[in-house]
């Protein structure tokens, strides 16, 4: 049976998955080496035979090895087209719509940073027609989507829209840089300004506080050391002036502890904007997604929303939960269009 396979390509990610319960990812800076997109895609689609048509979806254009989100459309693209023909591709747009790769190429604004709006449209269908709140935390960003009678209600049409409406909060649980969160914190009962630097990310608060396992074998880190807690608490020292051998561990924690608390207001703050579309305190519904959901736990309890939560995880398994874009553009392609001939 011919079927499409979903691809989202991020900034830092990249990602397939077919409709059902395939879904698999790669670690991908683009910023570094965007050049070798096309031979990080056909890794990660070695041996997968099963399908006849890419339905493509992508954030990766706004890496700053782009000139223009233009070229980096443009660009990603070229580097697909090399491994997959252009006649069995179809990009998903911002208006939910489908573009073929030359229509894609000459109206590249309707292609950036469309997954978004994928995700929202797919996820509606667990909205059970109630006030439902889509809160997706990855990596780097939070995405916020208030959905109503199973029907998305942003009119969003780019990230600047979505960043000025509060849809789009730029911090996640991985790779946001610490000074972006707090600009003080105490040390020793005084008050100690954050140094200006990436000296460390969310990522290693995390570690600390347990949220996430070590990764030993992982280095895409700020100094470019292992993901250990031993290795995040040297990290995290230095943006109060210390390092790992002046501060205690009961200190550190408490540093990771003031600044996970802060993102939670952060975020708790934005999410209390978009709510407010329905008109009440809280919404019903929340639909939890992305491999971030035990900050969004953390953000509900904020907040003190008794809501029904329902996890992509739990619906979609962890693995396709991780991928649920690439997973949801493949769903939208098999419902909505034929597969090229």
């Amino acid at each position: 049976m011919k079927h499409w396979i979903g691809l989202d390509i991020g900034g830092a990610n990249l990602k397939i998955a077919d409709a059902k319960s395939f879904a698999k990812q790669a670690r991908f800076p683009m910023w570094k080496n965007p050049d070798r997109l096309a031979h990080e895609l056909s890794q990660l689609l070695q041996g997968v035979t099963d399908f006849d048509a890419v339905a493509l979806t992508m954030t990766g254009e706004m890496a700053d090895c782009f000139a223009t989100r233009e070229e980096g459309v443009c660009r990603i693209l070229e580097q697909v087209t090399r491994i997959v023909p252009s006649t069995c591709i179809r990009v998903y747009t911002v208006d939910g719509n489908w573009l073929s790769v030359p229509q894609a190429a000459r109206d590249p604004w309707q292609v950036a940073a469309s997954n978004w709006k994928a995700l929202a449209t797919y996820a509606a269908r667990w909205s059970d027609g109630e006030p439902t709140l889509l809160i997706d935390v990855g990596s780097t960003t939070t995405d916020l989507l208030a959905i109503c009678d199973k029907k998305v209600l942003s009119k969003s049409k780019s990230d600047r829209d979505r960043l000025e409406s509060g849809e789009l909060v730029y911090t996640g649980v991985e790779r946001s840089s610490v000074v972006g969160i707090v600009h003080e914190l105490s040390v020793h009962g005084r008050p100690c300004p954050v140094v200006n630097e990436n000296f460390a990310t969310i990522g290693d608060v995390n570690l600390i506080l347990g949220n996430v396992p070590e990764e030993s074998e992982d280095r895409e880190t700020a100094d470019g050391q292992p993901k250990t807690r031993t290795c995040a608490a040297y990290r995290l020292a230095r943006i109060v002036g210390e390092d790992g051998t002046t501060l205690g561990p009961q200190d550190i924690e408490q540093l990771a502890e003031t600044i996970y608390d802060a993102q939670i207001a952060l975020i708790s703050k934005a999410v209390l904007n978009v709510a407010s579309q329905f008109k009440r305190k809280s919404c019903e519904h929340v639909l939890l997604s992305g491999h971030g959901d035990f900050l969004i736990d953390d953000i509900l309890d904020h907040l003190k929303w008794k809501t029904q939560r329902t996890r992509l995880a739990d619906r979609l398994g962890p693995i396709v939960s991780r991928c649920a874009p690439a997973h949801a553009i493949a769903v939208l392609a098999s419902e909505q269009l034929h597969v090229p001939a």
